[in-house]
């Protein structure tokens, strides 16, 4: 079955199951807590942004790999169900001049389209991300789901890319989700990256532990060389106006369809939605946003295509 059809599935057993009562509080927006214990501390990172030799990046650039939807009750909690959410799926790439690149996740290849409930899948990006796999010195994860990681188990022969992917503990230890992800076993073996919280992994970027909407989930700080700052969340939250309006996921969704933390997520809504309001310029960047990647082009904040 595909994977989003699922979340239909469930929502349709919990009206026939449950009851009115039950289905409203599984579907309803949630009060994100005033206080939180998850920190992020902006001079820390910029501090280990510049604590390896190197210039910091020159660039950044975003492959759009498919497109899909969600019902948008299922993004934002309370909202319709019947209304459609659109939904991007990227992989970024962090440029140096020197012509050095790190990815931000591998995307995945078009044969899982359907486990995201169908859509567009992009082919000519996709063999962006494949030539970028091969030239990349780092593949990082923002987590282990297969849209984001899925792709690296397309890359054949998977040798190459041993020691390249980056998989933290916490990632290397879903042994579930990488093998929804068919990441090959050549590429489980390289020592995994073991960090308690923040962690320089290239010059100008910095990881970030936010373990909650999976194990692994991470969060990745990018700064370049004219002072741009980049936080890329994953799938923290689906949207920034889940963030920047603190209107997470509706229970239905991420108890019983991503098994997510809920009670640290909505921790890092707190955090995140303080971080914008305290640090406008730096910009909070959501994987599956398309009204923000198209903002993000427009501004020249983040270029289409890799190279």
């Amino acid at each position: 079955m595909p994977r989003f059809a699922k979340v239909l599935l469930a929502i349709g057993v919990v009206l026939l199951v449950a009851g009115g009562g039950a289905f409203r509080w599984l579907t309803a927006r949630e009060a994100v807590p005033d206080q939180t214990g998850y920190a992020i501390d902006v001079d820390e990172l910029r501090r280990l942004a510049d604590s390896l030799p190197g210039e910091r990046p020159s660039e950044v650039a975003s492959a759009l790999v498919a497109e899909t939807t969600l019902p948008r009750g299922a993004v934002f909690a309370g909202e319709s169900l019947r209304e459609r959410q659109p939904m991007v799926h990227q992989v970024f790439q962090v440029q140096w001049s020197d012509g050095a690149s790190l990815l931000v996740d591998a995307g995945f290849p078009p044969e899982l389209l359907e486990k995201m409930g169908g859509g567009t899948f992009h082919a000519p990006a996709w063999q962006q991300v494949l030539a970028a796999m091969a030239e990349a010195e780092q593949i990082v994860v923002t987590h282990e789901h297969f849209d984001h990681l899925g792709g690296v188990a397309a890359f054949e022969p998977a040798a190459p890319l041993a020691g390249r992917l980056r998989l933290t503990r916490e990632q290397r230890a879903n042994e579930a989700a990488l093998d929804e992800s068919r990441v090959p076993h050549a590429l489980r073996r390289p020592e995994p990256l073991a960090y308690e919280r923040v962690l320089a992994v290239a010059p100008g970027v910095v990881l970030v532990k936010a373990p909650g909407h999976t194990p692994g989930t991470q969060l990745v700080y990018v700064r370049t060389v004219d002072e741009r700052e980049l936080l890329f969340v994953g799938d923290v939250a689906w949207h920034l106006d889940q963030i920047a309006k603190l209107h997470y996921r509706p229970r239905l969704v991420t108890d019983f369809f991503l098994g997510e933390d809920r009670e640290a997520v909505l921790g890092q809504f707190r955090a995140l939605n303080e971080l914008m309001r305290s640090h406008p310029q730096l910009l909070v960047v959501v994987s599956h946003d398309r009204d923000q990647r198209e903002r993000l082009l427009a501004q020249n904040l983040l270029r289409d295509g890799l190279r």
